[in-house]
């Protein structure tokens, strides 16, 4: 799975002379919630909508609003954005865009190829990822079995009881427990009835201990 797979192509940006409340009314309007700032076609920077929230005056001023809205027709992105944004390429695997998210506290990112802006991909975009590769959209059963220990030998196993019963298996994890050598699987399989299943994996030895 690839970036540019899964991005938005259709980047909306600005240019850093753009005011706060123009940058604003775009986010209202487009209902987006970051702005790449461009100069000269080069990406410079990036604006959230938290950040012009940050940057508009408080509801506790005494400024009327005629001063208001000249103070912020004066301010521009420039002022408020994040200069130099961590940026990735399209070809990157979806999964390295988690852990950098994970790792930088951040929630989007620019798609830059050979220099120019080519998308952008948000955790709004990733968790779609997700719940395509989980089969979170498709109607099924969840299986979880846990004390595997270092037996993931077992998938062949379960592979095979879930072949006996017809049933597609429409995603499968594989999580490692605190306890060393131990795992936990995760099935989620397109079935409605997994009774028979389950019984079929008790029978395999394997410990079933959650169906839903």
């Amino acid at each position: 799975m690839k970036v540019r797979d899964f991005m938005k192509a259709d980047v909306i940006n600005i240019e850093t002379r753009t005011s706060i409340m123009e940058a604003q009314n775009i986010m209202r309007t487009k209902n987006i919630k970051r702005l790449p700032v461009m100069k000269k076609d080069k990406l410079i920077g990036l604006v959230t909508k938290h950040m012009l929230l940050e940057a508009s005056p408080s509801s506790g001023t005494t400024l009327s609003i005629y001063e208001l809205n000249y103070l912020l027709s004066k301010m521009t992105v420039d002022d408020i954005m994040v200069k130099d944004p961590i940026t990735i390429p399209p070809d990157y695997p979806v999964e390295t865009v988690i852990w950098l998210g994970k790792k930088h506290g951040v929630a989007a990112f620019p798609v830059v190829e050979d220099g120019k802006l080519v998308g952008i991909i948000t955790e709004h975009d990733i968790a779609g990822v997700l719940s395509k590769v989980l089969g979170l959209e498709s109607e099924g059963a969840r299986i979880t079995v846990k004390g595997l220990g270092n037996k993931l030998g077992k998938l062949k196993e379960i592979i095979g009881v879930l072949d006996d019963h017809a049933t597609p298996l429409l995603s499968i994890i594989t999580i490692p427990r605190k306890k060393k050598g131990d795992w936990i699987i995760v099935l989620r399989v397109l079935s409605s009835e997994a009774e028979g299943i389950v019984k079929d994996l008790e029978k395999k030895g394997l410990k079933v201990t959650d169906v839903n």
